[in-house]
């Protein structure tokens, strides 16, 4: 009296369990034994139909032996008109295919019923219950589709799905997804559909006996596999275009661009391959198809031939890198700012606010100067001083001007050079070299404003005067009437 409560509520525990958590595995799951069970029962429809229609029928009457023979030869060029050899050569391939398909499908066949005869044994009872037949397939045909569609069922959905999940959550490092983890992911529900694929074949192959049936159906099951193939090979392309725009999409906008207009071309190529792939396997010529794209494809390219020299060029660019947007660059005519990278141009904002775009393909042949990738800015300064400066006060105001700079704020103490330079035709030229910290306008000219006043204080405290251009005016005679005044 005790048990049975306790039964009770462990069954009922179980079922709300089931209803809470597992209600939507279930009714996926239901959803793909039932998927799996209708495209062996259309199988299995198409066997019987096909059966029906090869049944022997009455011979149709021969044509009058008395019927012109010019007539018959008239109408023979006009019924079927001659196939070019490459159409034909085509046809024997295809056949080829068929043949070793219908071949491969009667040895798996074989080794299914010596299985089950194995199975079996000598036991009467059980080879009458199985050789009973219901529409025109024996009872053993419907056990065996079934057996085969239950372990296709758990095989892909428990042992498949348990295997990849433990691999997604043993190459998942927390939070984080890398590319086995993603590769996991991705490729799980195709991987699956391919087995299941599989399985749908060797019970159609059960069911489906006669030849024409049998090739239909081994074209129909070739092509869902090879679609299925495809999407395998869609989502790992899928995976490194994911990484490769986590990893340079965040650093520019216009390699993320470029990422996914590369996705959407291999993308395109692969549907493609596939299409060819599946026209293939159901006989259709696809030689004629391939040599038409070729030809298009040439002629696409030749009409546009700048738009792809630019495209190639925007491609080396984010590649490469030279510039990203926001940098300082300066090209053979243009010098600014980088507004915006694109497939086909670059826009420059210049220093007087105009706007310059400049096609990629030029920009890639040509040199560019990129500013902002100096660590370091460059200040270069000729200070002239007066011819009546004496040796004597140059080389001592040399050593304080160059502890001034390296005393002022923002200048790189190991960069500062100060030299006499020269004679210069109206000054004695001292040269002097530093660099900024910074690279920025505002603050090198801040830099560079407080370096000149220093310079200028130790100058006038020195009693040194800046010279400035002047010119000497010799007289060798003075015009009568002139002289004394």
């Amino acid at each position: 009296m005790e048990r049975r409560p306790r039964r009770q509520f462990f069954g009922t525990s179980i079922v709300l369990y089931l209803q809470r958590k597992k209600a939507d595995i279930v009714k996926r799951t239901m959803k793909k034994f039932l998927a799996i069970l209708a495209a062996a029962m259309a199988a299995c429809m198409c066997a019987y139909s096909q059966g029906a229609q090869n049944s022997p029928a009455a011979p149709e009457p021969q044509a009058s032996e008395q019927a012109p023979a010019a007539d018959s030869g008239a109408a023979s060029p006009a019924a079927e008109a001659p196939l070019s050899p490459e159409e034909l050569e085509h046809q024997k391939i295809q056949k080829m295919r068929d043949r070793e398909a219908l071949r491969d499908a009667y040895t798996v066949k074989g080794q299914m019923a010596r299985l089950v005869k194995s199975l079996v044994g000598d036991n009467e009872a059980i080879k009458s219950f199985l050789g009973k037949k219901i529409l025109d397939l024996y009872v053993g045909q419907y056990l065996l589709v079934l057996a085969i569609l239950v372990v296709t069922f758990i095989f892909t959905r428990y042992l498949l799905g348990y295997i990849f999940k433990l691999l997604y959550k043993i190459f998942k490092h927390g939070d984080k997804e890398n590319f086995a983890s993603l590769f996991f992911k991705k490729i799980k529900t195709p991987a699956i559909t391919c087995v299941a694929i599989v399985g749908i074949y060797f019970a159609g192959v059960v069911v489906v006996s006669e030849r024409e049936s049998l090739t239909v159906f081994n074209r129909a099951i070739a092509v869902a596999f090879w679609l299925s193939v495809f999407w395998l090979i869609l989502n790992v392309f899928d995976i490194f275009f994911m990484l490769a725009e986590n990893r340079l999409g965040s650093k520019s906008a216009s390699a993320a661009s470029l990422i996914n207009f590369l996705r959407k071309v291999v993308k395109s190529i692969i549907i493609i391959i596939a299409l060819l792939s599946i026209l293939d396997n159901v006989g259709v010529n696809v030689n004629t198809i391939i040599a038409s794209l070729g030809i298009g494809g040439m002629a696409l390219a030749f009409a546009a031939q700048d738009t792809i020299a630019n495209f190639f060029g925007s491609v080396s660019i984010i590649i490469d890198r030279p510039f990203v947007v926001g940098d300082w660059i300066k090209t053979l005519t243009y010098e600014g700012n980088v507004e915006a990278i694109g497939f086909r141009s670059t826009r420059i904002r210049t220093f007087t606010k105009t706007l310059v775009t400049i096609p990629n393909s030029i920009l890639a042949k040509e040199s560019v100067e990129n500013f902002s990738k100096m660590p370091l800015r460059k200040v270069t300064d000729v200070l002239g001083l007066t011819y009546s400066a004496t040796a004597e006060q140059i080389e001592a105001v040399i050593p304080e001007i160059r502890d001034a700079i390296k005393a002022t704020e923002g200048v790189d103490p190991y960069s500062v050079s100060v030299r006499f330079d020269g004679f210069g035709s109206s000054s004695l030229n001292l040269m002097v070299i530093y660099y900024t910290k910074k690279i920025n306008y505002d603050y090198y000219q801040d830099v560079r404003a407080r370096a000149n006043f220093a310079i200028m204080r130790i100058f006038a405290a020195r009693g040194l005067s800046f010279a400035f251009p002047s010119t000497s005016v010799y007289v060798e005679s003075v015009p009568k009437g002139l002289e004394g005044k």
